[in-house]
């Protein structure tokens, strides 16, 4: 009898176990799944973004939610970017209406701004209340490749870039002119077309009879190739980004979803000389290295289209990055050599921000380690500073930045449409870098959810702090011997 009531008892209470491990793994599940990101775009925007489709209107403009300024008075320089999932209306719509001829003139580049707005539209994108630091206004107006300014480091090479800051966003202003000296560019080669192979196969060209090298083909084309053209773009970005987050990972182009806001849909963030860091392909749905695209610096320019410059085209040729920015100070001071005061065992320096507020750092990890990054392109781990936060690598390999706002947590691929560009990543959900200090992860975490890492698995990363200083002592014994 006394056997069958503890029998009885002992059931009961694993019973009780039973069904309290169920609601926990069901609240668990419940809320990981119910939260997931939400796009601020439409299906069709996200697809079109993400497989690179050209069409003459700016590429990945659904994502750019704030419109660009006028600077100096360079209205024919300036884009005005419309919300969300609109596109620039079809003036016949308003044929027989008082809207009809100033949408014409929108068309023809003599009216530009709100005036392009249709009826009962809603507004076209105006800064509202953001602050932007300005530009000096000789940064776009007379700032041209081929006056000088850009051979000449005395003249930052044309480069113009402003940043302030408040309580918790960082605003930049650029005139996306590199820092750095840029030759005449053509992507495929000289009096070659502007399509690669992938776009031609699928029928899906735009630039059908243009020529890389035909200087008639307006502002930013030369005889050599195509040259930057001076023009404005704002970045809104937060001092700090969260990577506790309940929606991550987001998609690597959305700014809405993470409290930023952008000129330009294609940039997934921007580098600390104020030129746009964009995804990793550019044309069609295949990486620039699958494209065979040869780059300076990691960046090159846009193909010279739309230099009408009516409301919804594209701009001239404008410089950007896809690739790390291996002539940035960040990576030529890991790789010019220990007796020339290079420092390939520090931690990488910045060298960008993303759009959701995570630092863009170069290469290496302390000690001169490869990043443990995930499926996004980031991971949590000490930076230059000292401090252990959530940040981005450059890489050499796609996605060369990022895939996806991190953390990935397994689920990047969700993130992606019409390809796939996510990292191999740790295999765990949270990727943290070996010899990462605990405390200082949990200090960080804190700010935010103290408990949110125990929602995830983790690679294995304390187990390694032993080899991970080792290799550190190792790396300045070298520079010891090299003193």
């Amino acid at each position: 009898s006394h056997y069958f009531i503890q029998s009885n008892l002992s059931l009961r209470n694993r019973k009780k176990d039973q069904d309290m491990i169920w609601k926990i793994f069901i609240m668990v599940l419940a809320v990981r799944c119910s939260l997931q990101f939400v796009p601020s775009v439409s299906e069709e925007a996200m697809v079109k973004c993400h497989t690179g489709y050209r069409d003459g209107t700016p590429r990945c403009k659904e994502y750019a939610n704030v419109a660009r300024r006028e600077v100096g008075g360079a209205a024919k320089r300036r884009v005005v970017r419309q919300q969300m999932d609109r596109d620039p209306p079809d003036c016949e719509d308003f044929s027989g209406t008082d809207f009809y001829d100033t949408c014409k003139a929108c068309e023809a580049g003599t009216t530009t701004g709100d005036d392009c707005r249709p009826p009962d539209q809603g507004d076209m994108g105006d800064m509202e209340d953001i602050e932007w630091p300005e530009l000096a206004a000789n940064c776009i107006t007379g700032m041209e490749w081929g006056t000088g300014k850009e051979h000449t480091a005395a003249d930052n090479f044309g480069n113009c870039m402003e940043m302030t800051e408040d309580d918790t966003h960082r605003y930049i202003s650029s005139n996306n002119v590199p820092d750095f000296y840029f030759n005449p560019y053509c992507p495929i080669g000289l009096g070659q077309g502007y399509c690669v192979q992938q776009e031609i196969d699928n029928d899906a060209c735009f630039f059908t009879g243009m020529i890389c090298g035909a200087d008639d083909m307006g502002e930013g084309t030369t005889s050599f190739g195509d040259v930057w053209v001076a023009q404005s773009d704002n970045y809104k970005i937060k001092l700090e980004g969260n990577p506790t987050l309940q929606d991550r990972p987001g998609d690597m182009y959305d700014a809405s979803r993470v409290d930023a806001a952008k000129t330009t849909g294609t940039a997934v963030g921007v580098a600390i000389n104020g030129i746009g860091i964009y995804g990793p392909n550019d044309a069609g749905d295949v990486s620039i290295d699958e494209a065979g695209f040869q780059l300076a610096c990691g960046g090159h320019v846009t193909p010279p289209e739309g230099n009408d410059q009516v409301t919804g085209a594209s701009s001239p040729p404008k410089y950007h990055f896809h690739k790390a920015a291996e002539c940035l100070e960040p990576f030529t001071e890991a790789s010019k050599g220990l007796a020339a005061g290079g420092e390939p065992y520090e931690h990488a320096q910045l060298m960008g921000w993303a759009m959701d507020g995570f630092g863009i750092y170069a290469y290496q990890e302390k000690g001169g380690g490869t990043p443990i990054v995930d499926e996004c392109g980031g991971h949590f781990g000490p930076v230059d500073t000292g401090e252990v936060v959530y940040h981005y690598h450059s890489r050499t390999i796609v996605p060369y930045t990022l895939a996806c706002q991190g953390p990935a947590l397994g689920q990047c691929a969700d993130t992606q449409r019409g390809t796939n560009y996510c990292h191999p990543g740790c295999g765990a959900e949270v990727c943290v870098q070996p010899g990462t200090d605990t405390e200082k992860l949990e200090e960080y975490l804190s700010k935010w959810n103290s408990s949110w890492l125990s929602k995830y698995t983790v690679n294995e990363y304390t187990s390694s702090a032993a080899g991970y200083f080792l290799s550190t002592w190792a790396g300045l014994l070298v520079v010891v011997r090299m003193l």
